[in-house]
């Protein structure tokens, strides 16, 4: 099979890059330099089939692109899918049969004939998995690539291993379905405020499993100091120990105290989300001791209180009676003037 699609290649390279100088009258310099592509592009080409008789497929591979780029052909593009197929590639090998019958009339028939058979193929060789995202927004990767849509408009049906490397992407809907190539695959899912999953997952050819990634969220972090030393810090009311300080707790929102004798309580409302860094630091400040706490305060009030009685007492006294003076033995009384 692998000599029959050589012998087809050179074929299709024969019949795809003639001389374009004899199809129509041109300028010398326009010809010429139409000439040189085509030379280059047949001795990339060239190299690829001496690669592919060596069995050499990533340096075939490599030709045959190249050869592709400098002029474009549904015969070129035929052989980077043979390679690909070749190296278990089949996503991208199924993409290139495919590309290539798109210009069938421009190649031998017998050609066209089998990228049609290997498209058959390999369509009952790949996994088609369900991948189910928490949170929904999660961005993946497979294999250090983002997914792509396999049509234009159809968010549930993604591929891989097609997209330059980079980095995860958010798919279009948290449930999904992955065309992939069988074998071994890294899943690389990321979430702002969560924990990374690096999923190792071998696939077997023609999976339908289901895939489900779910990250966990990280906890928020406070740290506390103080501008005074040993100052309690207190969360929700509870005491959580002295600044400095580093508190983690879920996601929520949380009421922090920082307390001392003889400061005003330093008080802040924080609103975290998920792995949040929230730095405080308070500055405490003196309390001004009320004059109801002075100890000459309530002395003096208390001798005030105490000359207070006195006077009311004094003012509103009864006048004393004197006792009855003694008559004598005459009973005679005398008064004073």
């Amino acid at each position: 099979m692998r000599l029959r699609a050589v012998a087809l290649s050179v074929l299709g390279l024969m019949l795809i890059w003639p001389h374009d100088s004899a199809a129509k009258p041109a300028k010398k310099d326009e010809s010429s330099k139409l000439d040189d592509v085509t030379a280059q592009a047949r001795d990339e080409f060239l190299k690829g089939i001496a690669a592919v008789k060596a069995s050499q497929w990533s340096e075939a591979l490599q030709f045959f692109e190249k050869a592709n780029a400098i002029k474009p052909s549904p015969v070129a593009v035929f052989n980077i899918g043979y390679c690909q197929r070749a190296l278990g590639r089949y996503v991208l090998a199924k993409a290139s049969f495919e590309r290539a019958l798109e210009q069938a009339d421009q190649m031998p028939q017998a050609q066209a004939e089998e990228a049609r058979t290997y498209v058959a193929e390999l369509d009952k060789q790949l996994a088609r998995v369900k991948i189910v995202l928490d949170p929904p927004t999660t961005r993946l990767a497979i294999d250090g690539r983002p997914l792509v849509p396999l049509k234009q408009g159809d968010p549930k049906l993604l591929v891989a291993g097609v997209a330059p490397a980079g980095e995860g992407t958010t798919p279009p809907q948290p449930s999904f379905e992955v065309i992939i190539d069988p074998g071994a695959h890294l899943f690389t899912a990321s979430f702002p405020g969560h924990a990374n999953v690096l999923l190792n997952k071998s696939i077997a050819a023609e999976s339908r499993e289901q895939i489900p990634i779910k990250l966990s969220e990280l906890p928020a972090s406070i740290h506390v100091e103080s501008d005074q030393a040993r100052a309690v810090v207190t969360i929700d009311g509870r005491d959580v120990g002295l600044a400095p300080i580093d508190i983690a707790r879920p996601a929520g929102k949380y009421r922090v105290q920082v307390l001392k004798r003889g400061y005003a309580t330093y008080e802040a409302t924080l609103t975290l989300t998920p792995g949040q860094k929230a730095n405080l630091t308070a500055r405490m400040t003196q309390e001004r001791e009320a004059i109801t706490q002075k100890w000459w305060f309530w002395g003096g009030a208390a001798a005030v209180v105490a000359g207070g009685v006195t006077a009311a007492y004094l003012l509103s006294r009864p006048e004393p009676s004197p006792p009855d003076y003694n008559r004598g033995s005459l009973d005679w009384l005398v008064k004073p003037q």
